[in-house]
């Protein structure tokens, strides 16, 4: 595996582990508000930190799909979960991707 793949695998591992980090933190403190402000901060940062590594139409298509897409469902705390759900789902399918195909 080339040094980028495994960059670029390590960038995502550490990312899953923060976003988890945020949506605990936010469970906890009961504050669903305060939890998708951070989810936003960090959705912003993981794409810049794409950048240096997947292609300009890749991170278009996650810039769309993360920064451009709201849930709304009438509860904080199930759109808090969902959009976790949305950007753990998307980090893993790209592993998985870098992993067999390479880095699209």
């Amino acid at each position: 595996m080339s040094d980028q793949k495994q960059e670029l695998l390590n960038y995502i591992q550490a990312q899953l582990g923060e976003l988890d980090q945020i949506h605990d933190q936010a469970e906890k403190a009961l504050n669903a508000v305060q939890g998708k402000d951070h989810v936003t901060k960090w959705k912003r940062k993981v794409v810049e930190g794409l950048a240096p590594y997947v292609s300009p139409a890749y991170l278009q298509r996650v810039t769309n799909d993360w920064l451009e897409t709201t849930y709304f469902v009438g509860d904080v705390f199930d759109e808090l979960a969902d959009e976790v759900d949305m950007c753990r789902r998307h980090l893993k399918k790209l592993a998985k991707e870098v992993q067999t195909s390479g880095i699209p």
